[in-house]
Parts: C-alpha cells; sequence; structure tokens
C-alpha cells in the first residue's frame, strides 16, 4: 500500500516546498494533494517522482517482506529499471526433463539388478 506521508518526508528533508516540487517533476499541486489525501498516483507519475529523489518506487510502498527464490537475475540500479532474462518456463521445463532422466535411470538400474 502507497504511504504518501514518505512523499512529504522526501519533500520536506530536500527543503522545497509542495509548489516548487510539483513544478520540477511536472505535477499539479492539486494533483500531488489528492494523492497525499489517498488518490491514486499511477505508475508513471510514482517513477518520476522516485527518479527526482533518487529512490526506488518501493520506497513508497509499506510492503511486508515476502519469501523469495533467486533464479540467477540480478536489479542494478534502484530497481526502477530491470533489464535481463528471466527464463523461468525454460528452467521448469529442464526440470520436468531432469526428472524423466532420473527415472529412466533409475529403470535401467533396476533392471540391471534384477539380471544378477
Amino acid at each position: 500500500m502507497l504511504v504518501p506521508q514518505r512523499i512529504v518526508e522526501l519533500i520536506e528533508s530536500n527543503r522545497l516546498t509542495k509548489k516548487g516540487f510539483c513544478e520540477k517533476v511536472g505535477i499539479s499541486v492539486q494533483t500531488l494533494e489528492n494523492v497525499l489525501k489517498g488518490s491514486d498516483i499511477g505508475s508513471k507519475r510514482l517513477e518520476k517522482i522516485a527518479l527526482f529523489f533518487g529512490v526506488s518506487i518501493d520506497y513508497f510502498f509499506d510492503n511486508e517482506k515476502m519469501p523469495h527464490s533467486s533464479i540467477g537475475h540480478s536489479v542494478n540500479g534502484n530497481g526502477n529499471l530491470v533489464s535481463g532474462d528471466i527464463r523461468l518456463n525454460e528452467c521448469q521445463r529442464e526440470i520436468e526433463h531432469l526428472k524423466e532422466l532420473l527415472s529412466e535411470k533409475e529403470r535401467t538400474i533396476q533392471i540391471l539388478l534384477n539380471k544378477n
């Protein structure tokens, strides 16, 4: 959930007025006031604000920590722009293929053991 107070804190800590801040990021003061009251900000506006202050978009949200697993992909920079190639579907297909190979090898071992 978006925490609008974090925008206010950044504005104040950078010694900006709301009007001056809005002019620099290209939004109206009314839009900012609406966001601070709970209106939806939109991802493009939030990205502009994050880039202006040099923080990740995630900074503006109060997210619970969720468990995650690494798939060998990393994010460089502040997290607003992710580049790379995640091929999770291909990894899942590879796992299924390896399971089939393992099953076939186990069957071959059982056949060889039964011959003796």
